[in-house]
């Protein structure tokens, strides 16, 4: 868990910051800035950010020229930023829900959910506490610069600086699209492995083992949030095979960012789809991929076993890509059975033999047995 400390905005302050979501349908036009030795931000509320403790000040300067700024607003005396032109900047899908009055933001599933006209918000599956109000003026929602630090500290490199908010661009080149090569050529250190010793490997079941059967009433809330979940339990002698094939029968469901629970809408995202097909087997994911990255047991990209749930970050240019924005289930053979907008819209099955799951790939866990 990061570390915070307060500290005042002196100068140009850098900040190291996360955030989740893909495919936002606005877009910003980052324009080139100049990093400079000192300059002064604007005083008054807005002005104090949160650095991270593990944050080295010359792990920054590396990070270029090509920067995106966003003009800040006042807003009672409160330095804000609008919320669609950070999405826009960082690639972040959304939805509205008016009725409920809530910004969802995240990759290919909803990490933050933002209330509008309250210190209230959800990260992570988690309530958070802001310093102050997220405001909605018209169609646009503004977040406050002083708490963007707690909402995104995972996903974001930027810098508060008179009247205006820099977001850094990458370091790294990124693989935007699922066909293109890597820049960098072949890195056989990337590659995916399977463990030989996987009872699933093949088409049928695992021989002389008791399986639990597919019950279709094992349906589970979609927006419960991870403090709601029990423990996860360790859950053996499932069917993998038998799960795989249930979570087939959906391809080409179509994807919807936020959705809500299958039955009910018909639809999925990334982490409802996971969450749905693993909970017909008795296995309680949490909402959303991020939540469900932090259970199982870690494996390595070398040794995937059918049933591991593949995490992967959502590619930017002013995204740390070091966080998880997806989550798809290994089925074998070096396929991945996912929800996805994109490169089909809906559940689908990728080969992750590409260099774009290659050097997105963050994490496999083990859920399952």
């Amino acid at each position: 868990m990061w570390k915070k400390l307060k500290v005042p905005a002196i100068g140009s302050m850098v900040v190291m910051v996360a955030i989740t979501t893909a495919c936002g349908k606005d877009q910003v036009t980052p324009r080139s800035v100049t990093p400079s030795a000192s300059s002064t931000g604007p005083a008054g509320a807005g002005n104090s950010v949160t650095k991270s403790l593990s944050q080295a000040g010359k792990d920054i300067i590396a990070l270029g020229t090509n920067d995106a700024v966003l003009p800040m607003k006042q807003i009672g005396n409160v330095n804000y930023v609008s919320a669609q032109e950070l999405i826009r900047t960082l690639k972040f899908q959304s939805e509205w829900e008016d009725a409920e009055g809530k910004l969802l933001i995240g990759d290919n599933d909803a990490n933050f959910e933002l209330i509008m006209n309250s210190n209230k918000a959800m990260k992570d599956g988690a309530a958070i506490q802001l310093s102050q109000p997220i405001v909605k003026e018209g169609k646009t929602a503004y977040l406050p610069v002083s708490d963007l630090a707690d909402l995104f500290q995972e996903d974001m490199s930027y810098d508060v600086r008179q009247g205006e908010v820099v977001i850094h661009a990458s370091p790294v080149a990124v693989i935007e699209h699922e066909d293109d090569p890597d820049p960098r050529g072949n890195a056989p250190e990337l590659n995916f492995g399977e463990d030989p010793s996987d009872p699933f490997k093949g088409n049928g079941s695992s021989a002389g083992t008791a399986l639990l059967p597919f019950n279709a009433t094992m349906d589970l809330p979609v927006w419960s949030s991870y403090a709601e979940q029990e423990d996860l339990p360790v859950i053996k002698n499932i069917d993998i095979n038998s799960l795989i094939r249930k979570g087939e029968q959906y391809l080409g469901v179509k994807y919807k960012f936020g959705t809500g629970a299958y039955p009910n809408t018909g639809r999925f995202d990334c982490s409802t789809f996971t969450q749905y097909i693993f909970g017909k087997y008795g296995v309680k994911l949490p909402r959303v991929a991020r939540q469900q990255g932090y259970l199982g047991t870690s494996v390595s990209r070398k040794s995937l076993r059918k049933g591991d749930l593949m995490f992967y970050y959502v590619p930017g240019r002013f995204k740390s890509n070091k966080t998880v924005g997806h989550v798809g289930i290994y089925i074998g053979n070096m396929q991945m059975l996912h929800a996805s907008p994109e490169p089909k819209n809906g559940v689908q099955i990728s080969s992750i033999d590409k260099a774009y799951w290659k050097k997105t790939f963050l994490k496999a866990k083990r859920v399952a047995y």
